[in-house]
């Protein structure tokens, strides 16, 4: 058995800039790099039934729908607001029903990222947050679930 030491949060917070930097880009392949293999879009509002959709394809889908260029120059959140996790935390104040602390790796970095700009103009194009559960890949750190509260219309 290797013990591995234990990510950055910086790296984290690097996952989810760069995250919203490809969302505003529409790039779907830059962001699957971001994502694992298993990462699910899980619906966190009323209604939600079902297999949660894979992550990739449910932003590329977004993005044929709806104008994520429109927030470009938008401040997306404020890193200052977000609320980060390690399995400990999470243990002691659970985030959503869907991030059991069971499931979470010791490694595993869960961060609440308040939305500062849901909508421009008429156009909502993100919930009001997203909870972005990370998982540790090596060297980094991939998204392994996204939590939001967004059905697209």
């Amino acid at each position: 058995m290797t013990l591995r030491t234990p990510l950055g949060i910086g790296l984290a917070l690097d996952v989810v800039a760069e995250f919203f930097k490809r969302v505003v880009a529409e790039d779907s392949e830059a962001l699957s790099e971001l994502l694992t293999r298993d990462a699910l879009a899980i619906h966190t509002g009323s209604g939600g039934h079902g297999q949660p959709p894979n992550a990739g394809l449910w932003w590329e889908q977004r993005f044929r729908r709806l104008e994520y260029e429109k927030l470009a120059g938008e401040p997306i959140y404020r890193e200052s607001d977000l609320q980060i996790f390690r399995a400990d935390d999470v243990l002691a104040s659970p985030q959503h029903p869907a991030i059991q602390p069971d499931t979470l790796d010791d490694q595993d970095v869960v961060i609440r990222v308040p939305i500062v700009t849901a909508r421009v103009a008429t156009d909502r194009l993100l919930g009001d947050e997203i909870v972005v559960w990370l998982r540790r890949d090596g060297p980094r750190f991939k998204i392994y679930r996204l939590l939001e509260d967004f059905q697209i219309q």
